[in-house]
């Protein structure tokens, strides 16, 4: 036998032995870090789970429970809408006289309503937004919704307060970086215990197995695990997009080091021309059309004054946001000239990386399938928080009788 028969071997046992070494530190550090985080931060995101959750199917709760507010009903299959300007003119006829509209949307289906937003001032001076809901066939105001009160983050309409618990835990915009920050810090938690969850090759079984015989410590070790690893992935892609929205500017400076980004250019206005009207959403529809055949409106941006632009929202088939177009294109309100047009066809790989935040954060990508996994998805922290305390709480019982 030579040295090398012999070194070989050795040399390859050290290897393993790095190895299982590595593995045994990054164990100890990953448990402890996990812990730790999990239960002075996990109760953060069983908030934020939860209310993600019922945000996934928001609109169609409200529609449910509001179908004379927010469905109405064609005449046929193939009726088509009223004018835009039909609509538009309906819903301002229904306004209080010191309203500002703001943004006029298009239904999502065949038995969707148009809603325009509006804003106005109370007695008290308090900044209010409303919305006005629109029978696209008949042209019918179906109702008035009010959505925001001042700077109130509770008492607002049930949707809208839900959003802001799970986005800033009631405590303001400003304030965002109370969930932000924390997601960022359980973010590479849970990618380090998916490197050292994964399992070796022949054992993804064992991987998933949950012992129905093991004692009550073990089964809940068990479930904590699986329930984990099963949704890890989707919690990562929501606390990732979720920081991108925080952090929105940051995010947007760590894409460009490796893409271009564009920033929409600002201080586009509309020349007032002498004794001419504005051209009317019509009118802005067929200019869009012309830059994007084929494509959906799926909402106007209104001019809040004689300066203020057209700015429409035009989806396409392959788009992964369903609910609002990311074509848009900026109409001057008196000369109907184009003054900016952004396409999604020409965007560079940043651009189509924050694209795709929103949808896959909201399930918004995948349909239905999509809206069931993130809603799944958010029930999943309030699952191995639980766990978890328990799991923690037994491991200090034993601990002290062992003592």
């Amino acid at each position: 036998m030579t040295n090398d028969t012999i070194t070989a071997p050795r040399a390859a046992e050290q290897g393993a032995r790095a190895d299982m070494s590595w593995r045994v530190h990054a164990r100890r550090f990953y448990l402890a870090f996990h812990r730790w985080t999990g239960l002075i931060l996990g109760a953060i995101f069983v908030v934020v789970g939860l209310t993600g959750a019922l945000l996934s199917f928001a609109p169609q709760i409200d529609a449910a429970l509001h179908p004379q507010l927010l469905r109405s009903t064609p005449p046929s299959t193939d009726a088509p809408y009223a004018s835009l300007d039909e609509i538009y003119a309906a819903a301002i006829a229904d306004l209080p006289r010191d309203a500002t509209p703001s943004f006029l949307a298009m239904p999502r289906g065949g038995e969707g309503v148009v809603s325009l937003s509006y804003r106005l001032r109370d007695a008290d001076d308090v900044t209010e937004t409303h919305r006005v809901f629109v029978d696209p066939y008949t042209t019918k105001v179906t109702g008035d919704r009010t959505i925001k009160k001042g700077d109130d983050e509770i008492r607002q309409f049930f949707f809208n307060s839900v959003r802001s618990l799970h986005y800033t835990l009631w405590q303001g915009s400003d304030r965002s970086w109370l969930v932000g920050g924390p997601a960022l810090v359980l973010l590479p938690s849970m990618i380090l215990g998916i490197a050292l969850w994964w399992p070796r090759p022949g054992q993804w079984r064992l991987a998933f197995a949950i012992k129905r015989k093991a004692s009550a410590e073990r089964r809940i070790f068990d479930l904590h695990r699986v329930v984990g690893a099963l949704v890890a992935i989707v919690l990562c892609c929501s606390l990732t997009s979720g920081c991108f929205f925080v952090f929105r500017q940051q995010g947007r400076d760590l894409i460009r080091l490796v893409s271009s980004v564009r920033e929409a250019p600002r201080g586009l206005a509309s020349r007032p021309i002498a004794d001419h009207d504005p051209i009317g959403l019509d009118a802005a529809l067929r200019i869009a059309e012309r830059s994007f055949p084929g494509a959906a409106p799926t909402g106007f941006s209104l001019p809040a004054n004689a300066k203020g632009v057209y700015v429409v929202s035009m989806r396409t088939q392959d788009e992964p946001n369903h609910a609002n177009g990311r074509n848009r294109v900026t109409i001057d309100q008196f000369s109907g000239q184009v003054l900016f047009t952004e396409d999604r066809s020409a965007f560079s790989a940043g651009e189509r990386f924050l694209e795709w935040l929103l949808p896959l954060h909201s399930g918004e990508a995948f349909g239905l399938g999509g809206h069931v996994v993130i809603f799944l998805a958010g029930l999943a922290p309030a699952f191995l928080y639980v766990t978890g305390f328990i799991r923690w709480r037994q491991q200090r019982r034993r601990r002290a009788v062992s003592a």
